[in-house]
């Protein structure tokens, strides 16, 4: 571990990113597409909201981030009305999105330095295990445990909320979250993927198109067809593509499994005792986090290996011209 206990960006820090105002309206988009996919599908594929939250944490400066962390937790507390939330998770969920966010910025300030550069691939993990995790599965287990006070919960409908809550929050921080520190930084990449424009238009038409039909058939559970065009864009284009990609699967898988397409109809459910009252579309969700889990944990870490090899050639590239130079000329 390295860095300091900080939890907002030092003011001398060169400002990048969207301004302050971007990161609002983001948030608010989440809750509406939160609120809509419940009341039509009955479900929330994924929590994005917080990945939002936490990237302004990180990216702004104290004051424009204290700003947008208000403006937060107002909306979300007015979402939390418009959707009928009951007390106290009406306000108690608010209070816990916004302790999440926090927690998770403390500590991956502590872990990940200051600047949090997501490139690097121990940052990166650092960020998911150490950071990420605890915080959503610490309030996953709050929250979980409050309404297993208030209503019973069996033991295995517990247990399958908890995962399930804290699948769905991990999942969102770390789409959303390395997303947008990696397009506030995306300056950095230029001229540094082998990928040209065209090339990397080509490869996200090829992959969405592919994810698609993967997840529109219902024939069979191919759903391993992604990987292999995943990978080819993650050794060909910058980590900010990478990131974008990852986001486009999610969207397309996500809203294929909510409407009832894709793998997961596919997918004998277990009948577990307990868990009679989980609806169905709930329990094929959790197939489809699996999947994206192992999307996140294969793309990103392998779109920023191949980051670091190509700084590390280029670098090496350049001072064995320097170094020729200055051959050329002694001799």
């Amino acid at each position: 571990m390295h860095g300091r206990w900080r939890l907002f960006r030092h003011d001398a820090g060169q400002a990048s990113g969207p301004p302050a105002w971007v990161y609002v309206v983001l948030f608010t988009a989440c809750l509406l597409i939160g609120i809509w996919s419940a009341r039509t599908f009955g479900a929330v594929v994924i929590w994005p909201a917080n990945g939002v939250m936490l990237a302004a944490l990180l990216q702004l400066h104290r004051r424009q981030a204290l700003t947008v962390l208000a403006a937060c937790l107002v909306i979300n507390l007015a979402a939390n009305v418009v959707r009928g939330d009951p007390m106290p998770f009406l306000w108690l969920n608010a209070l816990l999105n916004l302790g999440q966010v926090c927690l998770a910025g403390l500590i991956a300030r502590r872990v990940g330095g200051a600047a949090l550069d997501l490139r690097r691939p121990r940052r990166l993990t650092n960020f998911a295990l150490l950071a990420v995790t605890p915080a959503v599965v610490l309030s996953a287990l709050f929250i979980v445990t409050v309404a297993a006070s208030l209503h019973y919960y069996p033991p295995a409908l517990y247990l399958f909320t908890v995962v399930r809550y804290s699948a769905m929050e991990i999942l969102g921080l770390l789409i959303v979250t390395p997303a947008l520190l990696l397009i506030a930084k995306s300056h950095r990449f230029r001229d540094t993927a082998p990928a040209s424009p065209r090339e990397t238009v080509g490869l996200l038409v090829l992959l969405v198109a592919v994810t698609t039909l993967v997840f529109l058939q219902p024939l069979a559970p191919v759903i391993f067809l992604v990987f292999p065009v995943l990978m080819l864009v993650a050794f060909r284009v910058s980590p900010v593509w990478v990131a974008r990609a990852v986001i486009l699967i999610a969207v397309i898988g996500g809203a294929s499994t909510v409407a009832g397409h894709g793998p997961a109809t596919l997918t004998r459910m277990l009948t577990v005792p307990g868990l009679e009252s989980v609806p169905l579309v709930i329990h094929r969700l959790n197939i489809f986090y699996l999947f994206m889990l192992a999307v996140v944990l294969t793309a990103l870490p392998v779109s920023t290996v191949m980051s670091a090899r190509r700084g590390l050639v280029a670098r090496l590239e350049a001072r064995t011209r320097a170094a020729q130079a200055a051959r050329r000329r002694a001799e």
